[in-house]
């Protein structure tokens, strides 16, 4: 009697443990899809490559450590693959890259991040989506500069109104990378805004999304 008990108590006890664990763990719940159009490179000819697809109109932003370049980011595939069909026709050496922000767990005191986390993603995504709108306007002669550099602007506010919120060391790699994208966008909104520019941003904040969980 005593030793089924014990067992008893032991097996409450595990199950008590295991509940409190899960209680202790919350996920940040943002899921998105994202398809890059990248060209392949070595490290040796990564910043060479970057440089030229730049030059030529696109985001020219490193990818995957410098394996690939990004050209452009787009949010279906059909985008994605229209683009790169008319350039593989100009002889462009580009494909897609299909990348995803998964929803991912914080646990213990930083399971109280959880929310805020994922309305950082959810207002960092909506930045990207402006520079996106803006990136095509601007190429298509869509928009013009001032409706260009005040939308910019803009983006560049929304992001430091966002790091502002983040409070404590919890977040400081994150916000670190907002001011980066924040600085970018304020110097895009201070002069002559061209589309390739504009894609760069979006296409670091995209890639932060990709690896979201990296950085908490």
């Amino acid at each position: 009697m005593t030793v089924v008990c014990i067992f008893a108590v032991l097996l409450a006890l595990f199950i008590g443990l295991a509940v409190g664990a899960k209680k202790r763990q919350q996920a940040v719940d943002f899921e998105a899809d994202y398809y890059f159009l990248i060209e392949k490179c070595e490290d040796s000819t990564a910043a060479a490559v970057a440089g030229r697809v730049h030059s030529s109109g696109g985001a020219g932003y490193l990818f995957r450590g410098g394996k690939a370049v990004i050209v452009a980011c787009y949010y279906t595939v059909q985008d994605a693959e229209r683009v790169r069909d008319a350039m593989l026709e100009r002889g462009a050496d580009v494909e897609i890259a299909p990348l995803s922000a998964q929803k991912f767990y914080l646990s213990g005191e930083n399971a109280a991040y959880a929310a805020h986390v994922a309305a950082n993603a959810e207002t960092a995504e909506s930045c990207a989506r402006l520079l996106y709108d803006v990136a095509n306007g601007l190429e298509r002669a869509q928009m013009g500069q001032t409706e260009a550099r005040d939308a910019v602007r803009g983006a560049a506010g929304s992001l430091a109104g966002l790091r502002k919120s983040n409070g404590g060391a919890f977040y400081d790699r994150w916000n670190a990378e907002l001011a980066s994208a924040e600085r970018e966008c304020r110097e895009i909104s201070d002069g002559i805004a061209f589309a390739k520019e504009v894609r760069r941003v979006q296409a670091q904040l995209l890639c932060a999304l990709v690896g979201l969980e990296e950085y908490f």
